[in-house]
C-alpha cells in the first residue's frame, strides 16, 4: 500500500480552488459591494495559511497585508490541494 502526494486528486483539487478563488475574486469585484462576503469566506478559508506565510515573511505594513494574503491564498490552495490528494490516496488504498 503505497500513498502518494501528487496524483490525479491533487491536480483535480487544486485546479478546483484556483477556479473557484478566481470566480470570487471576479464576482466580488463586479458586484461589489454585495460581493464582499464571498471575499471574506474566501479569506476564513485560508486565513490559516496566510498567517503562516505572513509570519515566516515577516510582512509588515499595507504592502505587507496584500503580499500575505496573495501569497498565503497560493500557498494555501497547494497545501490544501496536496492534502486532499493524500487524503483521498489514502482512502483508495484502503479499498
Amino acid at each position: 500500500m503505497t500513498f502518494s502526494f501528487l496524483n490525479k486528486f491533487t491536480a483535480l483539487a487544486i485546479g478546483v480552488q484556483f477556479i473557484a478563488c478566481l470566480l470570487v475574486w471576479i464576482i466580488a469585484f463586479a458586484i461589489s459591494p454585495a460581493g464582499d462576503r464571498f471575499f471574506g469566506v474566501m479569506f476564513y478559508f485560508y486565513l490559516p495559511p496566510i498567517y503562516l506565510v505572513s509570519t515566516v515573511l515577516g510582512l509588515k505594513g499595507e504592502s505587507g497585508m496584500i503580499a500575505g494574503a496573495i501569497y498565503g491564498i497560493a500557498f494555501g490552495i497547494l497545501l490544501y490541494g496536496v492534502i486532499f490528494g493524500f487524503v483521498m490516496s489514502f482512502f483508495k488504498g484502503r479499498s
